[in-house]
């Protein structure tokens, strides 16, 4: 049935240039999904960095926008060029930063997510978008152990999942800044340890703060926050007349995956009326582990919770979640009014705009890919594999404390484990931290393993996190391997002064 009634011959003719026949978007889409799948049989066994150079790369993908369309063949051979000249994240090679492989079906649906289209800021634009997102808010507030007045939505970020949830404490600890700003007000301070994410000085930027603002809390010696330095900073800002506005404790720091001692850090922000907020961007997948979820103690006290679904729940880029204790705060800290969003309410049943709940007001459908991503696989599925990041990373530890040439940073904490190499007789600590930070460098360009590196207790590191479910215990001792090889060779070469 047709929607579309005759028009008359004085109407502008029809221009379709941009309107593909499904014909052709089926013929061109199964080509796509042939390089897809090229792509996931080279994920399997091959390296996790072509050798690249900026011109090289810039070369083969730069192309000048044409006049007239590209044909097919044009196209499809450039994008398999844009393939050719990417690193592989998804590679169990792949053991830099903190970023997941992105599931096959959570890629796939990432088609259907962009043919709709849907805008998730409001849910007359997006009814089954919406709907999808808060089930899954409400499924991770469960988890969490948030009560029954929770709420959040999925942001684009953990910067900007920080970003938001501090706003939310700010605006908690002085009610008029929202209208009358920062200037003349008190003093309000955010204290994270000294493993804090920088996202969180950016964010007091942001927020007029300054990032002085944040105080730096001291570490023990598995790096977690010290309770008792952060008691410390608190009782002398009171002192000074300064609000102690919130506590950000990390469940699963960036450069160890050290986890802060949450529970002791909410009876602190509870006893000084402190915002609790828990940046678990990286830790907080281990809440669908039953076995690891215990790390995790104290995280329902939480004011808010920011986790990344595309690090350790392996989601394709880019979907943080962004939980809070009150849903209510959401809209007095996001709330706007403008007559072109304004609707009558009582002419149709429409749900929550989650455009007003949050910074972004256009949103898309990343949703899509988290959810099916845990129905295609199921709970106990993820929790395996987390469980196996972990138990790969204490392997690696033990390889690398029966290994001479090698010594650990740190404990591991969840699956990061941080190493040294340490040629035998050499003690000069600062030219062991050029040495490792060479190493680990030429570790990445070479291609077949991709570690990053670690500052740890002031000292470089190499560093392999886990979070792809293609890494076994094979990609593990080539990387070992590869750094012995190529320390010894740098090492004896004598290039790094």
């Amino acid at each position: 049935m047709t929607l579309i009634r005759p028009v008359g011959p004085d109407a502008p003719a029809t221009v379709a240039d941009l309107d593909w026949p499904p014909d052709r978007a089926r013929a061109f889409g199964g080509s796509v999904l042939e390089l897809y799948v090229g792509l996931l049989e080279e994920l399997a066994h091959g390296p996790t960095s072509p050798q690249l150079t900026t011109a090289g790369v810039r070369e083969a993908v730069a192309l000048d926008v044409p006049e007239g369309p590209l044909a097919d063949d044009a196209l499809l051979a450039h994008l398999r060029t844009i393939v050719d000249h990417s690193l592989r994240p998804g590679s169990g090679g792949f053991m830099a930063y903190i970023s997941g492989a992105g599931t096959v079906p959570g890629a796939l649906v990432d088609l259907l997510a962009s043919g709709l289209n849907a805008n998730a800021g409001g849910w007359v634009l997006s009814p089954a978008a919406t709907e999808v997102e808060l089930q899954l808010v409400r499924y991770f507030m469960t988890l969490f152990g948030l009560p029954g007045g929770a709420g959040g939505n999925l942001v684009n970020g953990g910067s900007l999942a920080n970003l938001s949830a501090l706003k939310l404490a700010r605006d908690r600890a002085d009610a008029s800044v929202r209208l009358d700003g920062v200037r003349g007000r008190p003093a309000l301070a955010f204290y994270g340890s000294a493993e804090t994410h920088f996202t969180v000085d950016r964010a007091a930027d942001v927020l007029g703060l300054g990032e002085s603002a944040v105080r730096k809390v001291g570490v023990d010696d598995r790096l977690a926050m010290r309770p008792d330095d952060l008691e410390r900073l608190i009782e002398a800002d009171l002192a000074a007349g300064v609000v102690p506005a919130a506590i950000i404790a990390t469940a699963g720091t960036t450069g160890t995956g050290a986890i802060d001692p949450i529970e002791e850090l909410a009876d602190i922000a509870a006893r000084v009326g402190a915002w609790l907020h828990v940046d678990a961007a990286y830790g907080g997948a281990i809440v669908l582990s039953e076995k690891l979820r215990p790390l995790l103690h104290g995280i329902d006290r939480a004011d808010s919770i920011t986790f990344d679904a595309h690090k350790w729940l392996y989601a394709p880029l880019i979907s943080t979640f962004l939980l809070v204790r009150d849903a209510s705060a959401l809209n007095r800290s996001f709330s706007a009014h403008a007559a072109y969003v304004e609707q009558d309410r009582d002419v149709a049943d429409r749900g929550s705009d989650l455009g007003f709940e949050g910074l972004q007001l256009s949103r898309s459908f990343t949703a899509l890919h988290v959810w099916i991503g845990l129905l295609a696989h199921g709970r106990a599925a993820f929790a395996r594999r987390i469980e196996h990041d972990v138990e790969l990373a204490n392997w690696l530890a033990d390889r690398v404390r029966a290994t001479p040439e090698l010594e650990l940073a740190c404990r591991p904490s969840l699956s990061i484990c941080c190493y040294r190499y340490r040629p035998a007789g050499v003690t000069d600590e600062d030219y062991l931290d050029r040495l490792n930070t060479r190493v680990m460098t030429e570790l990445q360009v070479d291609g077949r393993v991709f570690p990053s590196n670690a500052d740890v207790q002031g000292r470089a590191a190499i560093r392999a996190c886990l979070v792809s479910y293609r890494t076994e215990a094979a990609h593990l001792q080539l990387l070992l391997d590869l750094t012995l090889e190529i320390g010894a060779r740098v090492h004896a070469g004598g290039i790094v002064i």
